[in-house]
């Protein structure tokens, strides 16, 4: 068990001593498309992750849930692989090609080896270029869609989310919609909306972050080859800029069951604001930590909740500090009550020396286990740009954290936490302490 221990703390060292020294390349073709790189010739796996700034908020009023059903679609067949040719040629060639969507992103990812690098790539480009979007696939597909819908839109935590979001952006912005859509929109979605749904996907939006066995000459006419062929100009709608409300809002949905699920919300501060760093020991301790704030007085010592968290949401328009908790129905208001007084508590009076040095000490530590993987490494790349972080940051990121000191956080916490304007959703049956019950 020793060894065991001892080769556990080896590992993590190396990796950090890794990502210290990470050589990160900005590649920019011959027709001006970009990527970070880093190249790793000690195995055969290369990773290519790629976004555009065009998720669910781009999903038409009437139709919401296009942009997750294109993301589905698009490995349901191209070109001359049908959908069933599709997925055995990338079982051939020992290669997997996945979409992904958030609210604010269109999001792909590549993995395969040097060996079968060549047809992977140019699938990856047919995929993009010519896409069956069979109406026979998309019937299937969309009919799984809705059959997946009709149980997440009955689960506790997703009621939670959407009612939350709604009551922060308000309720016709496009970030309160949920990713998935509703059933009220899916089903007047057809195959022909989803090309017009691709204008969206255009190269000025385009981020890309790649790690494996592939040399910068190499990567360089492979981003030509894949990416090319798209158009040069995104056709996005614009999104109208928000501002967090200004009072504390406290909402329940009522739903029979023996638990609750309480969200809670704050406005946050984006990850160029100079003070981001702060932003995140201060969560870390208050709630993202192992060892945080709210674990040990609302979970530990009282028993209140089976879990809760927190952790900062990174959105282009803005940036959430959100966090969650479980109870049972005659200890959920008792939990809010007591991460309220946490709230205050961490504003008016900050942190401790130990709850300074262990939340220093866990992002610094946690951070290494984004080194493990080429694919890992691309994603975190991908990332960095979409929130337009320097090519630096992952280098000068512990000094950068090493560097701030217990008065500077606390000081900031002083006017970051703003428990008098928390943005409350419950979702359960609490026998105390209602508010705007719905």
């Amino acid at each position: 068990m020793k060894v065991f221990f001892w080769l556990i703390i080896s590992l993590l060292f190396s990796f950090s001593e890794v990502h210290a020294h990470l050589r990160i390349q900005e590649i920019t073709s011959a027709k001006g498309i970009k990527a970070w790189l880093v190249e790793d010739h000690t195995t055969p796996v290369i990773a290519l992750n790629f976004s555009f700034e065009a998720g669910a908020s781009q999903d038409p009023e009437d139709k919401l849930g296009l942009a997750e059903l294109v993301s589905q679609m698009l490995t349901q067949g191209a070109g001359k692989y049908n959908s069933h040719d599709f997925a055995k040629k990338l079982q051939e060639i020992a290669s997997f090609i996945s979409f992904n969507v958030t609210i604010s992103h269109f999001q792909g990812s590549l993995k395969t080896t040097q060996t079968n690098a060549k047809e992977a790539f140019q699938l990856l480009k047919t995929t993009l270029a010519a896409p069956l979007f069979s109406a026979d696939e998309f019937k299937k597909v969309a009919n799984a869609h809705i059959t997946t819908l009709s149980n997440l839109e009955k689960q506790p935590s997703t009621i939670a989310l959407y009612h939350l979001r709604k009551q922060i952006f308000g309720p016709s912005h496009p970030y309160a919609r949920l990713v998935e859509g509703s059933l009220k929109t899916v089903p007047k979605i057809h195959a022909n909306d989803l090309k017009n749904y691709l204008k969206n996907l255009g190269r000025d939006t385009l981020k890309i972050g790649v790690c494996g066995n592939i040399s910068a000459q190499e990567l360089a006419k492979v981003l030509d080859e894949i990416f090319s062929s798209l158009p040069q100009k995104s056709t996005l709608t614009p999104i109208s800029s928000i501002q967090f409300p200004q009072k504390e809002k406290f909402t329940t949905i009522k739903l029979s069951q023996p638990q609750s699920i309480g969200l809670f919300a704050q406005q946050a501060i984006p990850f160029k604001n100079p003070d981001f760093l702060k932003a995140s020991i201060a969560n870390e301790a208050l709630g993202h930590g192992s060892v945080s704030r709210l674990m040990s007085e609302v979970r530990e010592k009282r028993g209140y909740a089976y879990h809760v968290g927190t952790n900062i949401d990174q959105e282009p328009l803005m940036s959430l500090l959100i966090g969650s908790v479980g109870s049972q129905n005659s200890r959920i208001m008792k939990s809010l009550a007591l991460i309220k007084e946490e709230w205050k508590r961490i504003r008016d009076h900050g942190l401790n020396e130990k709850e300074f040095a262990d939340a220093k000490s866990h992002i610094l530590g946690a951070y290494t286990l984004n080194f493990m993987s080429s694919p890992q490494i691309a994603e975190l790349l991908l990332l960095y740009q979409e929130i337009d972080a320097p090519i630096t940051y992952i280098q000068k990121r512990e000094q950068l954290i090493n560097a701030i000191t217990l008065e500077q956080v606390n000081n900031f916490t002083k006017t970051f936490f703003t428990p008098e304007r928390l943005q409350i959703v419950v979702v359960g049956n609490p026998e105390t302490g209602e508010h705007d019950a719905q």
